[in-house]
């Protein structure tokens, strides 16, 4: 793709006002009106980029040092959002993601692949974790209303939300699907993660499982050729939603050795430096208060624990910056073939990662990923929590938002309205005559056109594996579940509690340094209040209670 031309794409779309969206929801919930054939595609088309296991600064235009020139000017004819927030683990988040629901809501409150038939979540029988919910149930995902307000609906990426062919994307809305059904794969043969023979692991391309996977498949470039083909052959005459989904840059951690090689000298440099490097570009982004400080890593955390296995730790940490490079690559790709179709302008394009960076690569790695943030994936902490989010959609933002950061606070809840209504359409209240939970998000469109501010003192929610969290403007009340693992830092899931309650203003501290529990009574006990009426009403399950289930 040329730089000149892509530039000049954009300063014309930019200058453009923003569209008046004419698709309507007629007064029956199931029914969506449709505008004359040259009014339909004046409506957006849609693309939702999601990676698998990406930290909050590992983007350019987010701090890092890791090359990612395309993302970064979208974010720079954009606006990214300074605190996005996941359900800190892949399944939860994409539930979320897809229904504008919570985890729990969704059917998803743990990462139950086969649905009622799994033995163990029979046996706990609640529907909060009996897999992903049907319309019957009361949830649909954004494919299934989009497909019905006039939408083309295409996948092609990681699913995981379920195994078996009745909650496979081709019967969850999704037209046009190529998918890897579970949770990892290699990334060079599909095989399942972590096998160096045997079959691929679940692929399906439009509804049928597939026996083997093209010559040259690398999943990042393979999932971007499947992308752009579905596009490509889609019709003309009506606009498409793609969900892009990416299994990058999730274990196992393998790159094309000419993105992995081009970092060796980077990383050389102790993660300590680079994170703080990182810190201070985000302060001049003014993504961060200046008044931020990077956490320590988290007690327990033993130097064996840091230097095990080093060899291996040095060589992942070039393909996990040669992985995000290939994405951003691959959304080039997307880019300039969006581009010379003349479809650039008029696509609402979001990116972000379904959780915070992983302990893979020890602690030291993560805290770095993660940065400024504390503690990693499936945690409540901000690192496992937070994501970057860049939203580029030059006829419908205005230029006068170009490089603007959307600040406050937000969620993957608020995807699904916040698309719906760029698409001119509303969360129906039913979905074929069944009854929808309500969408639990909000629509963020005034925001990120510059029209309004985000909520200030609106609650969000958490509970991953007991690891529990609320946001309230400011202040955010969390606690793990136990202590961490001395090896490598990770969130320990099992045995008895050990975690208690802590109370973080998160703006000003967004590195949960300085816990003010005990300085706050009225504060926590509201907080407290709140997440327990909250946990309540989704269904959680305390997870001692889970976990007496495990042993008996």
């Amino acid at each position: 793709m040329k730089a000149h031309t892509y530039a000049n794409v954009l300063r014309m779309a930019f200058g453009l006002a923003s569209v008046a969206l004419t698709a309507t929801v007629v007064s029956s919930p199931n029914c969506f009106a449709k505008e004359s054939e040259s009014d339909e595609r004046k409506r957006p088309n849609i693309v939702l980029v999601l990676v698998d296991d990406m930290g909050y600064s590992d983007l350019g235009c987010y701090g890092s040092e890791i090359q990612t020139p395309v993302l970064d000017r979208l974010a720079t004819n954009g606006v990214r959002f300074e605190r996005f927030y996941n359900c800190s683990q892949c399944t939860p988040s994409r539930a979320a993601l897809l229904t504008g629901l919570y985890p729990h809501q969704a059917g998803l409150g743990d990462m139950n692949a086969k649905g009622p038939t799994d033995t163990f979540w029979k046996t706990v029988g609640s529907p909060a974790y009996l897999g992903f919910k049907k319309p019957n149930s009361g949830v649909c995902t954004i494919a299934e209303i989009l497909r019905t307000g006039g939408y083309q609906t295409f996948m092609s990426g990681k699913w995981h939300l379920g195994d078996t062919p009745d909650n496979w994307p081709s019967a969850r809305g999704f037209e046009r699907t190529f998918c890897l059904i579970p949770g990892a794969h290699e990334h060079f043969t599909g095989r399942h993660a972590w096998k160096e023979s045997g079959p691929i692991a679940p692929h399906i391309l439009d509804g049928k499982l597939l026996e083997s996977l093209p010559d040259d498949f690398y999943s990042t470039d393979t999932f971007t050729d499947y992308a752009i083909r579905f596009i490509k052959d889609g019709k003309s005459d009506s606009p498409w939603f793609l969900y892009l989904s990416y299994t990058a840059p999730h274990w196992p951690l393998q790159a094309h050795e000419k993105d992995a090689a081009k970092y060796k000298e980077i990383y050389t440099h102790h993660p300590e430096s680079l994170r703080h490097a990182r810190l201070e570009r985000m302060k001049k982004m003014k993504l961060i208060s200046e008044s931020a400080i990077l956490p320590p890593l988290e007690n327990g955390v033993t130097s064996e624990g840091i230097e095990s296995n080093r060899e291996w730790r040095d060589r992942s940490n070039l393909d996990y910056a040669g992985m995000i490079e290939c994405v951003d690559r691959n959304i080039g790709r997307l880019v300039e073939f969006l581009e010379s179709r003349g479809e650039l302008e008029n696509t609402l394009f979001l990116f972000a990662s379904d959780n915070g960076a992983d302990t893979v690569r020890g602690p030291l790695w993560g805290a770095l990923n993660n940065a400024p943030f504390r503690s990693v994936k499936t945690s409540a902490y901000e690192g496992g929590i937070t994501t970057p989010l860049v939203v580029h959609w030059p006829k419908g933002i205005g230029s006068q938002q170009a490089g603007k950061i959307i600040y406050g606070y937000a969620h993957f809840i608020d995807i699904m309205p916040t698309i719906l209504s760029a698409c001119g359409l509303k969360y129906p209240s039913h979905f074929n005559e069944h009854a929808l939970l309500p969408c639990e998000g909000i629509d963020l469109l005034s925001a990120i056109q510059g029209l309004s501010s985000l909520p200030s003192n609106r609650p969000l929610f958490w509970e991953r594996m007991g690891n529990e969290a609320v946001r309230l403007g400011d202040l955010k009340l969390v606690r793990r579940y136990s202590d961490l693992s001395e090896k490598d830092g990770a969130p320990k899931v099992d045995g008895p509690r050990t975690g208690t309650w802590e109370l973080y203003n998160v703006t000003n501290d967004p590195g949960e340094t300085n816990n003010l529990i005990g300085k706050f009574e009225s504060d926590t006990g509201k907080l407290r209040d709140l997440w327990q009426a909250w946990a309540d009403r989704v269904g959680v399950i305390p997870r001692e209670k889970i976990l007496d289930y495990f042993k008996n």
